[in-house]
């Protein structure tokens, strides 16, 4: 597959899931449904020196597609970077959240999988400044330090540590590739509601990210406070 350009379409092989990839997000999966088999077959087998990629979705409600109202708009490519075959063609798939696009057709025919039209997305930085960025940081802490008053540790070390605000660099002084990683660690936070993580990465730049994601935190701090409880996630119920 042909390195994307912005504003270009291409198409591209989609894997919709309940869940919210974000570029620099890491995403495994345990692929075992046979038209997802299929996919990563042909995957493995484009001739291509790149590691192979398709696109992450999310599903707005249930788990099948049918037409482009079943998904939601915008999402990631995932660069595959490690494949772990397992009896009966199953594997576990590792990839990384790279760059965005936005999905203009739908071709649900042509293989057992979906393929996309995308057309890529840039990454404008927009009005940011510094004090936005690490008041977000800021709001991040305090939303994941109330999560650790409750009994929610559903993730591993791994990801835990990856979705941590302590995996951000500690800069002395914000820039741009800064600001733009606080702002999707916020839309990649597991128990904050879909829609919301769905938004902040269809956000325009970054700094309108980093403004919504604000919000969002200290709103869902105030009810993780108030009520001890978070929101079961959908993935959470798909094995």
């Amino acid at each position: 597959m042909s390195t994307p350009e912005t504003g270009r379409t291409e198409q591209l092989p989609l894997f919709p899931l309940g869940t919210v990839l974000t570029p620099g997000m890491r995403l495994t999966l345990h692929v075992f449904e046979p038209r997802y088999r299929q996919l990563v077959a042909d995957l493995l087998n484009e001739q291509d020196p790149r590691a192979p990629e398709f696109g992450v979705v999310a599903l707005r409600a249930g788990w099948e597609v049918g037409d482009l109202q079943d998904l939601y708009e915008v999402g990631t490519a995932a660069r595959v970077t490690d494949v772990l075959p397992l009896p009966d063609g199953r594997c576990n798939l590792t990839a990384m959240g790279e760059r965005r696009f936005t999905v203009e057709r739908l071709d649900t025919s042509s293989q057992p999988y979906l393929i996309g039209t995308v057309r890529w997305l840039t990454e404008q930085d927009g009005p940011w400044s510094a004090n936005l960025m690490f008041n977000t940081r800021r709001a991040l802490r305090s939303y994941q330090e109330a999560l650790a008053q409750l009994d929610v540790a559903a993730l591993d070390a791994e990801q835990a540590e990856d979705l941590s605000v302590d995996s951000l660099p500690r800069a002395g002084t914000a820039d741009e590739q800064m600001a733009r990683a606080v702002s999707y660690l916020v839309a990649r936070q597991p128990w904050l509601p879909l829609d919301d993580r769905q938004r902040l990465l269809a956000s325009p730049d970054t700094a309108s990210r980093l403004r919504e994601g604000r919000v969002i935190l200290h709103r869902e701090t105030e009810l993780v406070s108030q009520l001890h409880a978070v929101p079961v996630t959908a993935a959470a119920f798909r094995d």
